[in-house]
């Protein structure tokens, strides 16, 4: 069934355009034809290639073979052009025109292996008229019976041990017991015993596949109903029953997709051939299928609403319980909070070593905030210097002379700039003395820093400044009155040395212990 998926998505590129190369090539040799006779031969042929891929073309070459016929007044070809007719309508579901024009032919007067084409034609004529009246009808046990007597004329004239032989006993076997062992093992023998084409090996597997499933062997008859399918579609057969009868195990089977893509394949080949009698075999069954596929979408849908509601009560009750829970916590966060100040009060008990260790922390954060708040006043006070100056340039530059005098008071913000950096350094290293030291273990040993005068370089005042609190690369700019982009270069630029991972270096630097 894979090989039959493949098949069908490539079936129209590659064999039925095979096909039409075949049939124009036929097409342009009817103007070379040197008489009557071959030109009869290349329309017989045409008629050969659209017998199962177009009716109306065949049709069309059947009556350019009528009218040569006519033109010559040969016997032989007349014969051959009413044989061919019946055929046409044999396959189309013209029925009445079909019988009314095998009254009107004798087939003793065509070649042998003509006369069987004949008697095989005849006979599918009225397995066609059998299963368009119902094989319950009256009329259906009149027709067995008369496709009885063709096969026995098949069986009269054809040689023992040939395929035309073997052919019309399998089908004389199946009108007298369809499911009969022996004509499913006659079948079989016909595909092992002879050199078959596509065309004969499509319609042996599809007998084989009605046999399977008469016997009610659902997995046998679809492989065989498969293989027929495969072969219809590499030898351009439009004109066919096995996709359909394929599509009706797949719906039996409940798998809905593969039905659906048998039966309209069978339907695309039905209207492409423009049979009128296959579509009155498709259609039911195709009505069925999208019955049953809506039926499943149907059922889908409503699966998934039930999901859905499903699921918004569980999110409910969840949302329900998560106010449960977070009332529940709330409640424990104000017993933690009693229980915090429980042993606040325990710990008190302890009165000398509290004070202490509070005394303690107090002189550490005031030390600490008093260098952070100092720093930043220097820096304010040298950002306003450098403000001033700026105005003052302005007043010149807009010969404002009288007011500038006002603006240029305790003006010298570099050398502002510099104590403070100094003070900075200073009093950092005070604070941290073993900052230098910590610093170099976390890079190579030739990059490694060393401190002359007790001033830091602004690579290393940067992270002195992340130690002691500033937490914004926007205010270590500020008040090294440099741009935010040179800022994060020279942080790149001492990173690029470390040996550790540059994603935890900072935080390496944060972790620093204060002595």
């Amino acid at each position: 069934m894979r090989v039959l998926d493949n098949e069908i998505s490539i079936a129209d590129t590659k064999y039925c355009r095979q096909k039409d190369r075949r049939i124009s090539d036929l097409r342009r040799s009817v103007a070379s034809a040197s008489d009557v006779h071959k030109k009869f031969d290349v329309y017989r042929s045409l008629y050969n290639e659209y017998l199962t891929y177009q009716y109306d073309s065949a049709y069309h070459y059947v009556r350019e073979m009528e009218s040569l016929a006519l033109q010559t007044g040969d016997d032989l070809m007349r014969l051959r052009a009413r044989a061919a007719l019946i055929t046409c309508f044999s396959r189309v579901g013209f029925f009445k025109e079909g019988t009314e024009s095998l009254n009107d032919l004798n087939p003793s007067l065509m070649p042998l292996d003509e006369q069987i084409e004949f008697y095989f034609s005849a006979a599918s004529l009225l397995q066609n008229m059998e299963s368009f009246a119902g094989s319950d009808a009256d009329l259906s046990v009149e027709y067995r019976k008369m496709r009885s007597v063709f096969y026995d004329s098949i069986i009269a004239i054809a040689g023992v041990n040939t395929y035309d032989y073997d052919l019309a006993r399998l089908e004389k076997q199946r009108l007298d017991n369809f499911s009969d062992a022996k004509a499913f093992e006659m079948s079989k023998r016909l595909v092992r015993n002879y050199d078959l084409t596509d065309t004969q090996k499509a319609k042996i597997y599809s007998t084989i596949g009605r046999t399977y499933a008469a016997q009610n062997e659902t997995d046998s008859a679809i492989y065989s109903f498969a293989k027929s399918a495969i072969c219809d579609l590499r030898a351009s057969v439009k004109e066919t029953t096995s996709a359909r009868n394929l599509a009706e195990l797949m719906l039996e089977c409940g798998d809905i997709e593969r039905a659906s893509r048998y039966i309209n394949l069978a339907s695309k080949d039905a209207k492409t051939y423009n049979s009128r009698i296959r579509p009155l075999e498709i259609n039911p069954l195709m009505m069925a299928i999208n019955a049953v596929h809506h039926h499943k979408m149907a059922t889908q849908r409503l699966i998934l609403i039930v999901l859905v509601l499903t699921f918004s009560v569980m999110f409910f009750i969840v949302f329900r319980l998560l106010l449960k829970l977070r009332g529940k916590n709330l409640s424990l966060t104000d017993k933690q909070k009693e229980i915090l100040s429980k042993n606040t009060e325990l710990e008190l008990a302890n009165e000398n070593l509290v004070d202490m260790n509070v005394k303690l922390k107090e002189t550490a954060e005031i030390k600490d905030q008093y260098i952070i708040e100092s720093l930043l006043g220097m820096t304010n006070f040298a950002n306003e210097v450098a403000d001033k100056t700026h105005k003052a340039l302005n007043k010149l530059n807009g010969k404002k002379y009288g007011e500038v005098a006002s603006l240029l008071e305790d003006i010298g913000p570099h050398e502002t700039f510099v104590r403070a950096y100094a003070s900075f350094d200073s009093a950092f290293l005070r604070l941290f003395p073993n900052f230098i030291d910590e610093l170099n273990r976390l890079l190579a040993p030739d990059a490694r820093i060393t401190i002359n005068d007790g001033h830091l370089t602004n690579e290393i005042r940067i992270f002195a400044l992340m130690r002691v609190g500033f937490s914004t690369t926007a205010e270590i700019a500020k008040y090294l009155g440099l741009s935010v982009n040179t800022v994060y270069v020279y942080k790149a630029k001492i990173k690029s040395k470390a040996i550790i991972d540059k994603a935890e270096f900072e935080a390496r630097i944060m972790s620093i212990p204060k002595p």
